[in-house]
């Protein structure tokens, strides 16, 4: 291994581990067991400086995010702080502008593959939808159950949702919050492939290292064609007008929000009130 430029970032109290597992290959794993890895701002924080540290330095061609633990990848942001922000709140529980775990609302130089097990769900499935090879286990599921809470679906996975799936299918998804068996997000397009669980590390490792042994430069202007394809569909004017719109904005003040957090922490069945949109 190299020495690198610049030494890696520290991840101080974030619940992040980093190793380097082949030449070239940086691996990431989110590592909160016990709250399936759902993130905190502090997470997101320490993530976007390690994605910096890592578009930055010359030596590190690919990159893994993986997960501890084989029951959750990520379980999107912490609600539980989200509630204490009551969605308007800035401060402390605000996330980085790159998004959820610095890479969300990310425009990638270089290439990011998701190791994939056990539970994805919310605005990890919008992180998701911006990486580059997404490798699930069989007992993998996603989830977008933001509707069954109230919350928006602000994490910059809409209209890659309709780039990838189709408008119709992602209203489906988005509308019900259902779950979604790893075999149907690979065949919908959310995931490249579908392996056993065991394998999920080996075969990311893998495809890391095949990558790391081309051209590094070759790699990265063609990730900038493929981001510049999406760029020019109008992601970025999308997210703009929707991160903008009154309606956002009506959800983020309104009782429904404040409702739905409430009642997933108190693990009740919610109490709408008529919208106000």
């Amino acid at each position: 291994m190299r020495a690198f430029n610049n030494p890696p970032p520290s991840t101080g109290d974030a619940a992040i581990r980093i190793s380097f597992p082949a030449e070239h290959v940086l691996h990431v794993a989110m590592d909160r067991p016990d709250k399936f890895n759902a993130l905190r701002a502090v997470d997101s924080f320490v993530l976007e400086d390690i994605w910096d540290w890592y578009e930055s330095e010359p030596s590190l061609r690919c990159a893994i995010l993986g997960t501890t633990n084989r029951k959750a990848w990520c379980a999107g942001g912490d609600l539980k702080e989200l509630s204490m922000r009551d969605g308007r709140k800035a401060g402390k529980y605000q996330w980085p502008d790159t998004g959820l775990a610095g890479l969300a609302k990310r425009f990638l130089k270089k290439p990011v593959i998701a190791a994939v097990n056990g539970v994805v769900i919310g605005g990890a499935v919008e992180m998701l939808s911006n990486l580059d090879v997404v490798i699930a286990g069989e007992s993998a599921k996603l989830s977008l159950p933001e509707a069954k809470r109230g919350v928006a679906a602000a994490g910059g996975g809409l209209p890659r949702f309709v780039f990838l799936i189709g408008r119709q299918k992602a209203a489906e998804l988005l509308m019900t919050g259902r779950d979604i068996p790893a075999w149907e997000a690979e065949k919908l397009g959310l995931v490249n492939m579908v392996v056993p669980d065991d394998e999920v590390d080996a075969r990311a490792l893998q495809m890391a290292k095949d990558t790391a042994a081309n051209a590094p430069d070759s790699v990265q202007l063609t990730l900038y064609g493929l981001r510049l394809t999406e760029e020019e569909m109008g992601y970025q004017r999308m997210m703009a007008r929707y991160l903008q719109s009154k309606e956002l904005k009506a959800l983020n003040s309104g009782p429904n929000l404040k409702e739905g957090l409430q009642a997933f922490l108190e693990k009740r069945p919610p109490r709408w009130h008529d919208p106000k949109l």
